[in-house]
């Protein structure tokens, strides 16, 4: 196990980094903390995985989620409209710690082929020059700024 004086800064501050720790105690867990890895260790990580949490409550998006979805992987997220638009039907959806446990567990235990390939189809057409591309497009649209204009 990671002490927490090992986890990476951008785990969190160190209130909340406290808090994780005493509830590692409480329960008698030993979470293994990998902190940053390497490019490409990283494939072979998320597809290793038997399922993927997403609880987040601030996020929009979730390029790590859509990581997942794309190596196969099962995914549960917290249940947030703006997460239920980007995700739909390729992921599990839990409102709570408790919904949350019961969702990763029924992912790693039940193959659920039709989530899966509606999760791959999605991270499929979420690729950067697909996104760049919209990004331009938007650009192109603000009147008066074309690519490589500065905004006045």
């Amino acid at each position: 196990m990671l002490s927490l004086g090992q986890l990476p800064q951008s785990f969190g501050q160190p209130v909340h980094a406290a808090r994780w720790e005493t509830r590692a105690l409480e329960l008698g867990v030993e979470p293994v903390v990998l902190g940053p890895v390497a490019d490409d260790e990283l494939p072979a990580l998320v597809g290793a995985a038997a399922a993927f949490a997403f609880p987040s409550l601030k996020e929009g998006f979730g390029l790590a989620a859509m990581e997942a979805l794309a190596a196969g992987v099962p995914l549960v997220v917290r249940e947030l409209p703006v997460l239920r638009e980007v995700f739909g039907p390729a992921a599990r959806f839990a409102d709570g710690p408790h919904a949350l446990a019961a969702e990763l567990g029924h992912a790693m235990t039940v193959e659920d082929p039709a989530r899966r390939d509606a999760g791959r189809d999605l991270a499929a057409r979420h690729t950067w020059d697909t996104a760049a591309r919209r990004h331009l497009a938007l650009y192109r649209s603000l009147p008066g700024r074309g690519p490589g204009e500065a905004a006045t």
